[in-house]
């Protein structure tokens, strides 16, 4: 029984030390959101926002064009034997009110508010990459460590196997080992599916069309937050797009309501015209001496220059300046509600950290190591006789789950990371 006793120990033994597993090369979860910044559809889509306020602004400063106008007539009215008009006028709208400067203030509001949604949508896609490739990443950390072993289960299993036809073991321990491995078997095909779900997931952020081009996760020790969480606070309500795209909604809708004002104003629309009427009358007007009607030829050249003001009531544009009131005080009450959520979103995200990271530091160093050596002692009783193998293999189980339990309370130190890096609304490092 000395083989098998040495192998289970020394699969316990693997499966007790961490930071044997080989590292893979990985793109981090930086790579993948540069990535994902590239080529992530959604979030090209929003920055072509970009672009068409970009249009909008350089459209807003255009200002009236001129309108040219010309006509002619000819023909033969009654008493003429023919007649002959044209006539040709330009005019120009003047804008009252400084419509244009208010106009160009508005596009500017809107411009700036697109950046902002946009660097929202990267704090939430950062967010979204960071926890999903944690998860990926936790995924992976499970794999190996039940793949470690199940393969000294099967090693194991082997060498029981041959030991149970030469009669020097009982056929109940190649059972037992066969039941553990077949645990081992279903929890790692059922951490294989999570791990590809994740892989699928961040290949979706990426903007990849293929989860293969997602590499192994890099695996390395946690990162700290050295920021209190004053600072955080602090930092918090300085960068927050969502806070700043509030702000740039309340100054559109000042700048709105402005405008409204002013083209509740006529403008005034200055014309200038030139008209030149040519006739010429038959023999209403006698003959020549020759016996030839005599014609008459008028020509009329009318210069014109006129001003024109809209006439409407004071109620013309209410509606519009009555919109842009409740648009601004609409923001304004969204604006409070964050500077006052956002602070309390902070504190939660670093009470969720700092109590997942006090998890793991208590498992990772505490409990792990305990399992550990509650293993040899239980490993040092058999081999002396004095346990059977079915309880070092329910002390190998505990282990196990003790160790899983470790790469979950990381998992939460990760994801309290990214979302306290959501809250604060920038890089943490």
């Amino acid at each position: 029984m000395s083989t098998i006793r040495l192998t289970v120990g020394l699969a316990a033994a693997w499966l007790a030390v961490p930071g044997l597993a080989q590292t893979k090369p990985d793109s981090s979860p930086s790579a993948l959101l540069a990535k994902a910044i590239e080529s992530n559809r959604d979030l090209l889509a929003v920055s072509q926002r970009i672009d068409e306020a970009r249009g909008l602004l350089r459209q807003a400063g255009v200002r009236p064009a001129p309108t040219l106008e010309a006509s002619g007539t000819t023909g033969r009215p009654l008493g003429t034997v023919g007649e002959e008009q044209f006539g040709a006028g330009i005019s120009q709208t003047l804008e009252t009110a400084g419509k244009r400067p208010l106009r160009i203030r508005v596009a500017e509001k809107q411009l700036a508010l697109a950046e902002a949604e946009y660097d929202e949508r990267v704090r939430q896609l950062r967010f979204e990459v960071r926890a999903r490739y944690a998860e990926y990443a936790a995924e992976d950390e499970r794999l190996q460590i039940v793949e470690r072993l199940q393969q000294a289960y099967r090693r194991s299993l082997e060498l029981t196997k041959a030991r149970v036809e030469q009669g020097d073991a009982a056929a109940l321990e190649r059972d037992l080992l066969l039941v553990e491995l077949s645990r081992t078997e279903a929890q790692r095909a059922a951490i294989a599916g999570r791990m590809q779900a994740a892989r699928a997931e961040l290949a979706k952020l990426a903007g990849l069309q293929d989860s293969r081009a997602v590499e192994p996760p890099v695996t390395g020790p946690l990162a700290e937050v050295r920021l209190d969480l004053g600072e955080l606070q602090k930092k918090s309500l300085a960068q927050r797009p969502d806070l700043r795209a509030a702000e740039l909604v309340r100054q559109q809708g000042e700048a709105q309501g402005s405008l409204a004002q002013a083209e509740g104003k006529a403008d005034v629309t200055l014309s200038a015209g030139y008209n030149r009427v040519y006739s010429r009358f038959d023999e209403q007007l006698g003959l020549t001496p020759g016996g030839i009607p005599t014609v008459l030829r008028d020509r009329d050249d009318v210069l014109t220059v006129g001003v024109s003001i809209p006439l409407f009531g004071r109620s013309r544009n209410l509606g519009n300046i009555e919109a842009a009131v409740a648009r601004t005080r609409g923001a304004q009450y969204r604006r409070e509600f964050l500077e006052r959520s956002i602070p309390l979103e902070v504190e939660s995200a670093w009470v969720r950290y700092t109590s997942a990271r006090q998890a793991y530091q208590m498992l990772d160093q505490t409990v792990l190591r305990q399992a550990g050596k509650n293993l040899e002692v239980i490993q040092s009783a058999y081999r002396l006789g004095q346990l059977r193998l079915l309880d070092v293999l329910n002390e190998q189980r505990r282990l196990l789950d003790t160790q899983l339990a470790a790469v979950d309370a990381k998992l939460e130190v990760q994801r309290g990371m990214a979302d306290l890096e959501r809250a604060s609304g920038g890089e943490l490092q």
